[in-house]
């Protein structure tokens, strides 16, 4: 039986910051998932050119992708972030 349980270790170990990251979001089409989500990303990373994030529809137009460039300094930083998105009702996955 293969385990489906999600793996929390993330093998930080292998990680050197300072780090580019490209994130993807997933969440319901709309104008709300975007702002919701530049408003994150400047809560972490106050100089987020907004601009600069990307939004793609999904085949059916349902869902929106949106995916940006980040420039992470610290570990920290990679957790207060993840902790902000998970908490969002509006995104359904983060990459």
């Amino acid at each position: 039986m293969i385990d489906r349980t999600p793996s929390r270790e993330l093998r930080e170990d292998l990680w050197v910051f300072p780090m580019d990251y490209p994130i993807k979001l997933i969440g319901d089409a709309g104008q709300e998932l975007r702002v919701a989500v530049v408003e994150i990303l400047i809560k972490h990373f106050p100089s987020f050119d907004e601009t600069s994030l990307t939004v793609q529809p999904s085949r059916t137009g349902k869902y929106h992708s949106l995916t940006a460039q980040l420039r992470f300094d610290e570990l920290e930083q990679v957790h207060a972030l993840y902790a902000d998105l998970a908490a969002c009702p509006l995104i359904k996955t983060a990459l």
